[in-house]
């Protein structure tokens, strides 16, 4: 019995794929790795027990028998040894591996109902090309604000540095389609902050306690 399974810092997450037949195996496992290049926005952080980093891997496994040969490795200091079982699985092939990031946007489920970045391209380049109409992004604490006067959008992330990674790469996604509407105006400063709690505060029904915190670390 061959598997593809997915790790997640190290720990056996789950079977994507089994099949019988080393020849099929391999030939699924490439499939996987090569519909992961469509990931957009790669998992960095997960909370769980708090917010921690997060590092995916896939790895082709068999059965472990007798007289399998188990591979040379280097450790993160360049030395090398003999891989052991991974359970009862011999490791034959590993690459490292990316998740989809979703996201809690404000007056959705954020257990139910949470998006992806396509999703958040969405609202962000809704009227985009209209004449005389602009937009402003602004990262506060873990929350990614979209607004103008008549539109407001909330992205909460699951700390501060997954919404300025998001800012970014949203940036990255407006400058490519030629969209110049939109104002990215970074992380807010001290300055700014009270105003941005107005803001979030008269476009929501959330408490003061709500809107100042970090992450959504519960």
């Amino acid at each position: 019995m061959y598997r593809v399974i997915l790790l997640r810092n190290g720990e056996y997450k789950k079977t994507l794929h089994r099949c019988k037949t080393r020849e099929t195996s391999f030939i699924n496992y490439n499939n996987i790795l090569e519909n992961n290049k469509k990931v957009l926005f790669p998992k960095k952080f997960i909370n769980s027990n708090g917010i921690r980093e997060v590092e995916y891997k896939i790895c082709l496994v068999k059965d472990t028998q007798d007289g399998d040969v188990f591979r040379i490795i280097r450790d993160k200091f360049g030395r090398t040894y003999e891989e052991k079982p991974f359970g009862d699985w011999t490791i034959l092939k590993d690459n490292p591996f990316n998740m989809e990031e979703t996201f809690w946007l404000y007056g959705k489920s954020p257990i139910h109902e949470r998006v992806t970045i396509h999703d958040v391209l969405k609202p962000l380049t809704l009227n985009a090309y209209k004449k005389n109409m602009s937009k402003q992004l602004i990262v506060v604490h873990n929350k990614l604000v979209i607004y103008n006067e008549e539109q407001f959008d909330m992205v909460i992330c699951k700390c501060k540095l997954d919404a300025q990674r998001l800012h970014h790469s949203l940036a990255k996604a407006c400058k490519r389609n030629k969209i110049k509407s939109i104002v990215f105006m970074g992380t807010a400063s001290d300055v700014n902050i009270p105003s941005m709690y107005k803001i979030i505060k008269d476009n929501t029904d959330w408490s003061m306690a709500k809107i100042m915190r970090t992450s959504t670390r519960p």
